[in-house]
């Protein structure tokens, strides 16, 4: 094979996203992904949002957080329903199994954090974070070209 995959800027980005699934799962526990970490991090137990405003707050599309939501709800973590005003409008909000899941997640996220950030200095990521950014006006001058 004469392609080194390690050249591109995505593939590295891919690597480090799945070493950091890695530490949630591995630390976390509780079958977590980072991903459902942020809707138990953004929903409450006695207050619904809509889809949309989750999709926003996580910024995904609306297809991606739906598959999220029902594997969560499927789980007991959230509970959807559907507006009465608008059936098309759907409610998520956080179960008491989310409330409780979402406590013991923090109890252990302090730990997450200092394994992920060992040997990462504040530097470093001054740096990730330029890169991100350059990588996203990247992408809006795709988006919209001058």
């Amino acid at each position: 094979m004469s392609v080194d995959l390690n050249r591109y800027i995505c593939f590295n980005f891919y690597n480090g996203w799945r070493e950091i699934t890695g530490f949630y799962k591995d630390i976390l526990g509780m079958d977590v992904t980072p991903q459902k970490v942020y809707v138990l991090e953004l929903l409450e137990l006695d207050k619904e949002i809509t889809m949309n405003e989750l999709s926003k707050g996580m910024n995904l599309d609306s297809s991606a957080v739906s598959t999220l939501v029902s594997r969560m709800e499927k789980k007991s973590l959230v509970k959807r329903t559907h507006g009465t005003e608008d059936r098309r409008t759907v409610f998520v909000k956080l179960t008491q199994e989310g409330h409780e899941a979402r406590e013991k997640l923090r109890g252990n996220f302090g730990g997450l954090t200092d394994h992920i950030g060992e040997d990462i200095s504040e530097e470093d990521i001054a740096t990730l974070q330029e890169i991100v950014a350059k990588i996203a006006n990247n992408h809006k001058k795709v988006q919209s070209p001058d």
